[in-house]
């Protein structure tokens, strides 16, 4: 994401609110039953992150037995994530998912909405060739970004959130505008410690990926789609109503 100055910086480094924001263990209650069914589905116990941020789901699929390989863009979270979340079967890396990762892999996996940060469609289909290479046969590939095609999507949205840290409290301003096939997103964090309060932003313009642009990507890089989710419970997919839209492919046999 672009950055832009401040006139006094965070006491936080951008890796450390991304992880105090993202969730944790709430979100891994929500998210692991998924992780484990697809992960035992797997041909081998390998596994490929491909933007990992801080390591919370390279961990989480290290420690129900997987060999994984967790990349990512900044090498600010992948040195948060090697520090924070160290494991002897997870090695973290510096590196763009739209670039050979290796393997080959039983799971792959793209979580938080970061296929909608890609700049264009080709890199989303450089994406899922540079996965489709890297699976073994069977291995099935992961994704999940919000669902654009429900009407709430369509519309400027805007959300604070707040949570304490160590040794403060971040309040988040979240704000999504629209505008075509894009939305423009940008967060504001505002620290607050005992010693001082200061600020952090991010801006980003996000693609707004929907069903018929994943799957084209996924069958041009030879990929089968097995599943199409409306969240991480497992739900249908409703383009209508659903918050997120969550893809399962796999790579023929």
């Amino acid at each position: 994401m672009e950055k832009r100055s401040q006139p006094q910086t965070s006491p936080f480094d951008e890796a450390a609110l991304y992880d105090a924001l993202a969730g944790g263990r709430k979100r891994l209650e929500r998210e692991g039953p998924l992780l484990r069914r697809l992960l035992a589905a797997a041909p081998r116990p390998t596994a490929v992150d491909t933007a990992c941020g801080t390591g919370l789901h390279a961990l989480f699929l290290a420690e129900a037995g997987a060999e994984v390989d967790a990349f990512d863009l900044s090498e600010g979270m992948v040195a948060f994530a090697a520090q924070r979340r160290p494991h002897p079967r997870v090695r973290y890396c510096a590196g763009d998912m739209c670039a050979p990762l290796g393997g080959p892999y039983g799971l792959a996996i793209c979580l938080g909405n970061s296929l909608s940060l890609l700049p264009d469609g080709d890199a989303l289909r450089a994406a899922f060739r540079a996965v489709a290479e890297a699976l073994a046969p069977g291995g099935r590939y992961l994704t999940q970004v919000l669902n654009y095609a429900a009407p709430a999507a369509r519309e400027p949205r805007h959300r604070i959130e707040r949570r304490a840290i160590d040794g403060g409290q971040v309040t988040t301003v979240k704000n999504l505008v629209p505008e075509g096939e894009r939305t423009f997103l940008n967060i504001a964090h505002l620290v607050a410690t005992e010693a001082r309060t200061a600020m952090h932003s991010d801006t980003a313009l996000l693609w707004n990926w929907d069903l018929a642009a994943l799957k084209g990507a996924g069958e041009a890089a030879g990929l089968s789609l097995d599943e199409t989710l409306g969240g991480v419970d497992e739900s249908p997919y409703a383009a209508e109503r659903s918050s997120d839209l969550i893809t399962v492919f796999r790579r023929p046999a």
